[in-house]
């Protein structure tokens, strides 16, 4: 059902007043009446009439007078002048004032009536049109997210809802007509930069939807992140007028991102560590293994030169002893033949001496000397071998000690001698050196892994050089060959563990890689040199004993 219309008749003639009222009644409206300017303003201080009927003659003020107060105080009230004087200055005063119209007395209803529902038509149109022109607005106050409405033209801002009038600190009155770089970011020109950087210019530039992201700081340093959307509203000719500004605050979302970034940076760095501890721990794994294999390998060598020893002991032995014999029988045979000659007769000892031809008797008398020679010449040798296998292993002593290095290369030598016979030539000059400290069967895997790498690198035959002297407080060990050399971008890697060269299945990467860590241990140096098809220099610097570091 719809609203009853509320008119107000202010008129000190009691009665007009209540002819009009009746008549207006009964076409409808719901009336209210006063008699003088005092009766209205009391009246409409508590009620909110339509539209108000005054009468220019009142006892207590002007009847326009009365319109243009209470158009103050209520600007959407309809004002109609009563008048007996329709003069001009009396029609424009009244228009002046306020009022949207006037009747002349006496009043003539057919004039009055249509009068009145045209206004109260038109009041109830102008009101429709204002809820429609503050519904945008009241939707935009419904949403959560700062929006305002700016021109393309100075930045200033044309509208805003609740939540941006809210974020700036400021009154409504105080945003709308200002510049958004001044209202939002205290700035005397438009933003620009990247804490700062403006979709307005990017959508004059473009003409489409723009997005940025703003960096703010309040009064006390703290820092909060805005998302900027802007989208351009465009005329009938599809310029853009104006821009619809949407901020949002993401500065939760930016602080979670930041600890994300942050942590999965120390996530990348504990995944690196954590490789690298790996990587040390399955070098360390391997060198050990490989330091195992070795140990085991001299324990083993060892043990076999201490059972060689005995048996070699009594063969030596045997072979002086049989030696000592072989030339007693000698004798003894050759003073039995002077014996023998002298009794037998010729024909008996021609037998004799036809079997003494047809057994070698002479040659085995000659020969054996030379083979027992032989044999012990062989024996020492097997004793010499097995010397420099128990030197070599040094079992029983491994731990640190004071080590000759001219002594520990002729070691390796001997035990390396077939893997070196047949590739290289040996050539060696040793100085005159004081000991080192450390351990003789680290440092002889040291000299082992350079040499049979040496004798590797050469494809035919060629020459190793060993050269010691000592340096001030150092001892030098320079070992060159003249195999087929290392390429200059891997020497950089030589001594990287499981690094190689070599063919696959032919070598683990570790051999340089363990003499690297033995020079270490022994607070010492090692460098290489190398050109390729001409051949390698590794130089292994080691403190004197007692220069140590």
């Amino acid at each position: 059902m719809p609203v009853q219309p509320h008119l107000l008749i202010i008129d000190d003639d009691p009665a007009v007043r209540n002819t009009l009222k009746s008549i207006l009644e009964w076409h409808g409206y719901a009336v209210s009446v006063a008699g003088t300017g005092a009766e209205a303003r009391q009246w409409i201080s508590s009620n909110q009439p339509d539209l108000a009927l005054v009468d220019m003659m009142l006892p207590d003020t002007w009847g326009t007078e009365l319109v243009r107060d209470l158009k103050k105080t209520h600007p959407n009230l309809y004002c109609i002048i009563i008048t007996g004087d329709a003069s001009t200055d009396t029609v424009i005063d009244a228009l002046h004032q306020g009022a949207e119209g006037y009747f002349q007395k006496p009043l003539n209803m057919e004039i009055v009536l249509p009068k009145i529902e045209a206004l109260l038509e038109k009041k109830r149109l102008q009101e429709e049109i204002r809820q429609l022109n503050e519904l945008p607005k009241i939707i935009l106050d419904g949403i959560n997210e700062a929006i305002a409405i700016i021109n393309i033209k100075d930045f200033s801002i044309v509208s805003a809802n609740k939540v941006f009038i809210r974020d700036t600190g400021l009154t409504e009155k105080e945003v709308i007509g200002r510049t958004c770089y001044a209202v939002t970011h205290h700035l005397p020109t438009p933003c620009s930069g990247p804490e700062h950087a403006c979709p307005i210019r990017e959508i004059l530039a473009t003409g489409s939807h723009a997005v940025a992201e703003h960096v703010h700081y309040d009064s006390r340093g703290r820092r909060s992140y805005v998302e900027i959307s802007a989208s351009p509203i465009k005329d009938d000719a599809g310029k853009v007028v104006q821009v619809i500004h949407v901020s949002r605050d993401i500065t939760r979302k930016k602080e979670l991102e930041i600890s994300l970034q942050e942590e999965r940076l120390l996530l990348e760095k504990a995944n690196r560590q954590l490789e690298q501890a790996y990587n040390e721990l399955k070098q360390t794994q391997s060198q050990i293994v490989q330091q195992e294999k070795m140990a085991s390998i001299g324990q083993l060598a060892a043990g076999v030169a201490h059972e060689i020893n005995n048996p070699m002991g009594f063969i030596s032995s045997n072979l002086a002893s049989l030696d000592n014999y072989l030339d007693k029988l000698t004798r003894f045979t050759t003073f039995q033949e002077t014996l023998i000659a002298a009794l037998l007769d010729e024909k008996t000892m021609g037998g004799l001496r036809d079997k003494r031809k047809e057994l070698k008797i002479d040659y085995l008398l000659k020969d054996i000397p030379a083979l027992i020679a032989e044999s012990r010449d062989g024996a020492e040798r097997v004793r010499s071998i097995v010397q420099n296998l128990k030197n070599f292993s040094r079992v029983d002593d491994n731990e640190t000690g004071l080590t000759n290095i001219n002594d520990c290369l002729e070691t390796t030598l001997n035990i390396i001698r077939n893997e070196l016979k047949y590739k290289a030539e040996v050539s060696r000059e040793y100085g005159d050196l004081p000991p080192v400290k450390g351990s003789a069967q680290q440092l002889n895997q040291v000299f082992m892994n350079i040499l049979v790498n040496a004798a590797q690198a050469m494809e035919k035959k060629g020459s190793i050089t060993i050269k010691t002297w000592q340096e001030k407080n150092y001892v030098r060990v320079s070992i060159s060959d003249t195999g087929c050399g290392i390429a200059q971008q891997n020497l950089a890697r030589i001594f990287d563990p499981f690094f190689t060269t070599k063919e696959v299945g032919k070598g683990t990467g570790l051999g340089m890689s363990i003499t690297y860590d033995i020079i270490k241990k022994h607070h010492g140096t090692i460098n290489v040199e190398s050109e390729v098809g001409k051949g390698t220099t590794f130089t292994v610097s080691l403190p004197v004993a007692g220069e140590a570091a």
